[in-house]
């Protein structure tokens, strides 16, 4: 039953999902040493840079999911500005692993640093047990984009993978970053059919 509190309203939004590289591998390194406490330091001062720079940027800080992060932008925002604020993002978060864990680590991993996927769309935003909850495709898209950059992927570290509609409307220049076409398969996403996608290096 729908309450006056379950307020239903559609918001166009730029969704932001990224992900940590290899943690399950650090996370067990770090268990057999225990130093646990390490990686925990990293996620918490990655939660709190996002949340000082929150109103900064615009964004709404919206979930973490294990080790990756949901980040909600409005659709005025610019391309070169996003980009500005992932590479900002990435390179506080290298600092902090750099510092904090890698001097723990038996073994270092081949692939450390973060991964991005990024759509745009309308979400359905509601309320539901006091809390705000967004649903739509561009969460399960911005999702399936972040885990396929590692697909033919060597070194996918700091690196963004957009829809082709996101990238053209945020309207970034292709001759400031390093740009690629590519095309990947999206689990669930149109039948799981090969699709055109723009993969954007961070200038690290």
């Amino acid at each position: 039953m729908t309450t006056p509190r379950d307020k239903l309203s559609t918001e166009e939004k730029i969704v932001v999902f990224f992900d940590m590289c290899s943690s399950s591998t650090i996370l067990e390194d770090l268990l057999a040493t225990n130093n646990k406490g390490a990686l925990r330091d990293v996620l918490i001062e990655t939660k709190d840079y996002l949340r000082a720079r929150a109103v900064e940027h615009d964004f709404i800080f919206y979930k973490f999911i294990g080790d990756g992060w949901i980040l909600l932008f409005p659709p005025a925002v610019g391309g070169v500005a996003l980009v500005s604020f992932l590479t900002g993002l990435s390179q506080y978060f290298s600092a902090q692993l750099k510092k904090r864990v890698l001097p723990r680590l038996q073994q270092t991993p081949k692939v450390l640093g973060l991964t991005f996927g990024v759509d745009k769309g309308p979400l359905v935003c509601l309320e539901m047990l006091e809390q705000t909850e967004y649903i739509g495709r561009g969460l399960n898209v911005a999702s399936r984009l972040q885990g396929a950059i590692k697909n033919k992927d060597k070194n996918p570290a700091y690196k963004v993978l957009f829809s082709k509609h996101s990238f053209k409307d945020l309207r970034i220049p292709k001759g400031i970053y390093k740009v690629d076409s590519v095309t990947r398969e999206l689990r669930n996403i149109q039948g799981g059919k090969r699709l055109e996608f723009m993969k954007l290096t961070l200038p690290m």
